[in-house]
Parts: C-alpha cells; structure tokens; sequence
C-alpha cells in the first residue's frame, strides 16, 4: 500500500512537476492550491505527509495552515515539510514556524533537488505510515460491510475491539473522519457499553471469583490483597500493562473457594499469603518487546 502526500502549493506546474517525480517513486499524491482547501484534504484523506509552500495568497498562509492542523487532534501529528523561496527562511527558520505544538518536520528551499526532498520525505515517513495506511483500509471495509445497516457504528466498534482489543484512539478519528460523525458520538458508544475499551489489554487477565461461595470464604480480602501488591483498582491495568485485575460473578468453581484465575489457569483454595508468589511467576516471565 502506497503512502500519501498531500501537496498544498499554488504553483500548479510545480505541483505537477513534484507530483510526478514523488510518483516515480511509488508514492501517492494529491493537491490542493490554498490552505482552507489543503486543510480539508488533510481531514477527507489523512494523507501520511504533507508538503506546503509558506507563501500562498499571504506570505505566513503555510504558517497559519500549519497552525490550524496542529489545532485539530485527529490530524495534528501528520509530519509538515514547509517549502520556501526565501533562502533566509529556509537557512534559518522563525522558531515560530517549528515550534513544538507544530508537526513542521523541516523547511526546504526552493528550487531544490530532486534528491534532497525525497531524502526529506522518506526521512519523515516511517513504518508508523505503512500501519497507518493500512488501518484506514481496514476501517473503509468495515464502513462499506456495514453502511446502511442501523446499529453500523456498534457493530464496526465490535469488529475493532475483536482485531485490536481495544479501540484505539487513533482509530477512532480515523472512523470519525470516514463515517462523517463527530468523535464525541464515537466516545459515546464507547463509553455506555462496558465491553468497549480504551486502552491497550494487559498481558495477564486476573479474574477474582466474587460468588457466594468465593465470597463467603474470602475472596475479597485476595481481591484487595491483588489490589494492593499491583497498585490498581477492579477494571484497571498496571502501568506496565502486565496484569489487569477483574472481579467476576461465578467462576464455576465453588468446591476450590476462594478462586482466581490468570488467563484462565485456576488457583484455587487460596489464602492472602499464597498471592505474591503467585503473581511473581507471571512478573518473572520475559516480556514481548510491543511496538507503538
């Protein structure tokens, strides 16, 4: 799958010449010949990088385009290459123009060569880019299985959390922009029904019988024993993302009460004392490397 540029120029021969040599090298490309309108495009394409001339209509126009996605939290971390005729701009960029609360990447002079803004472009997409491009097809399936049908947010919220375990923040702008309703409506969904998460699962799942039986011999003092070795609450994870800790009805083990279960592997008869060596056998298992 191809990464997206989009280009934000008014010069239309130097858009197409660009278009053509960033075509070459297997990128895909689209325009736009003013701010207001290369804005739009950035919201309708998420494109993985953009290219933007400073001085349209108004000499700081790029500036102020930049300023405006960076306001914008479903696009405000798309990497902006800044292009300029003014060597001293390009030389020496305003701070203002690469402050931090900007994605401005770098600000290039024109005319350059050819290979210094492809060294620029491959430069500042990454690997993220490729995942990117391929998470947005995935949400155009799911949009295009389910459009039309009623409940289709619900259900396309469903088949994200199954892919993902969870929903990812980024993936909910994405849904945002391609089913033309306002993440609020998305984080409503969200947040009424208990299945739907918003962080990323934990590596081991403790589920802390709290039936009668369980109850009765003492399952709440494991619960607030667990709770107290990894410092979290019921529903939540631990900042390493080891452990999430979860009460549960019945674990269909009355006779071994009180019980708890780690991934499904059952501990039962358990007494406070028996819950730090438990856990420590997780804790000491080598961690998978997880890449953002």
């Amino acid at each position: 799958m191809k990464n997206k540029i989009l280009i934000i120029d008014d010069n239309l021969y130097f858009v197409h010449e660009t278009s053509v040599l960033l075509r070459a090298n297997n990128y895909e490309v689209i325009s736009a010949d003013n701010g207001v309108d290369g804005f739009q495009k950035v919201k309708d394409e998420s494109p993985d990088l953009i290219l933007m001339d400073m001085a349209m209509s108004r000499k700081t126009e790029g500036v102020e385009t930049a300023k405006i996605i960076a306001q914008d939290a479903a696009v405000k971390n798309i990497p902006i290459i800044l292009m300029t005729e003014d060597h001293q701009e390009a030389s020496a960029p305003d701070p203002k123009t690469t402050q931090t609360d900007l994605s401005v990447k770098a600000v290039i002079e024109k005319p350059f060569k050819p290979e210094a803004l492809l060294l620029l472009v491959q430069l500042h997409i990454t690997s993220v880019s490729q995942e990117h491009r391929e998470a947005i097809s995935e949400i155009e399936t799911l949009a295009e299985k389910w459009k039309g049908k009623k409940g289709n947010l619900i259900m396309i919220l469903h088949e994200i959390q199954n892919h993902y375990g969870y929903v990812p923040r980024g993936i909910s702008f994405e849904l945002s922009r391609i089913l033309d309703i306002p993440l609020a409506r998305i984080y409503e969904v969200i947040t009424f029904y208990h299945y739907f998460k918003i962080d990323p699962p934990a590596k081991h799942l403790i589920a802390v019988c709290l039936g009668t039986a369980c109850y009765l011999k003492g399952s709440m003092d494991i619960l607030e024993e667990i709770k107290s070795i990894l410092h979290i609450n019921e529903g939540e994870s631990t900042k390493d993302g080891l452990f999430h800790l979860q009460g549960v009805r019945c674990l269909g083990c009355c006779g071994l009460a009180p019980v708890i279960t780690i991934d499904g592997k059952i501990y039962g008869k358990l007494k406070k004392g028996d819950i730090v060596e438990i856990l420590s056998k997780y804790s000491q298992q080598p961690q998978e490397t997880v890449q953002a």
